[in-house]
């Protein structure tokens, strides 16, 4: 994956990357592949400690997720490890604090207080809504939204179902279909239009009680023009979801959430093994 070059790009993969920090004891930004990944892993395990591991090397944009920690940490070296919220290092930093038992100190931290206000799950209307009500009452609220790819890969952004696949698309394909018989009608109101050629059979006007209503103008549907300008209309509310989160002051984060415990939220971006609980 290139770069990421904007602003809002960062800062959703900042923000990404600090909710996994806060939503887990023990977070470990890793690679499969390194030796010094696995002996901070093992000893976990052997600790019997859960802790959530994502592979830098496996995830698509695993190295703006390197570069983004970088930033954050001043460290770029896999493994990068946080436990209870604060950065502890690497391999032999992790190994050192075990030795003077300051990870055992880190791991009974006070962790009672939560990170979030709200955390609402699904960027639908009611999603959007309640996000923005809480923050204007000066609660801390986040949005994770994420829709799981049709057979197709079809997916979407901000506004649910309605806005991307239902009420909105239907009703602007309607509206279309309204345009088109407005242009037949439009001639008896006083419309004057060039009409050229010969009206097909489809295009011919169904005699009523007073006859033929008269000449019928030639026009043509184009169903690829009308499917990009219902996407642009559709991406462009999406957006303006976004930005009316960003300045609420609502986190938005496009990740797949479920809820664990009545206080605690599971979040990941990829399917595992790539992000998950160990």
């Amino acid at each position: 994956m290139p770069p990421i070059e904007n602003d809002t790009g960062k800062n959703d993969l900042k923000s990404q990357i600090q909710l996994l920090i806060d939503s887990n004891q023990v977070m470990v930004f890793s690679k499969s592949y390194c030796p010094y990944c696995v002996t901070v892993k093992d000893l976990f395990k052997e600790l019997k400690l859960e802790f959530n591991a994502v592979e830098l090397d496996l995830i698509e944009d695993g190295t703006n997720f390197q570069d983004m920690l970088l930033e954050m940490t001043g460290q770029k070296s896999v493994p990068n490890v946080f436990i209870n919220k604060t950065h502890v290092g690497g391999c032999d930093k992790t190994l050192q604090a075990h030795k003077d038992g300051s990870l055992q100190q880190l791991l009974c931290a006070e962790t009672e207080a939560y990170d979030y206000d709200l955390i609402v799950i699904g960027g639908g209307s009611g999603g959007l809504a309640c996000s923005k009500e809480a923050a204007a009452l000066g609660k801390k609220a986040i949005v994770l939204d994420y829709v799981v790819p049709t057979p197709k890969g079809t997916t979407w952004g901000l506004g649910g179902t309605c806005v991307n696949v239902g009420c909105i698309p239907k009703k602007l394909m309607h509206q279309t279909a309204m345009l088109g018989t407005a242009i037949q009608d439009a001639r008896k109101f006083g419309w004057e239009i060039d009409e050229k050629g010969e009206a097909s059979e489809q295009q011919r006007p169904r005699r009523s009680r007073r006859g033929d209503i008269g000449p019928v103008c030639r026009v043509k549907h184009n169903w690829d023009t009308m499917k990009e300008a219902v996407s642009n209309y559709i991406g462009s509310l999406n957006w303006g979801y976004r930005v009316a989160l960003r300045d609420k002051n609502v986190n938005y984060v496009n990740a797949y959430a479920e809820f664990i415990e009545p206080h605690k939220v599971k979040v990941k971006w990829e399917e595992p093994p790539c992000c998950g609980s160990l």
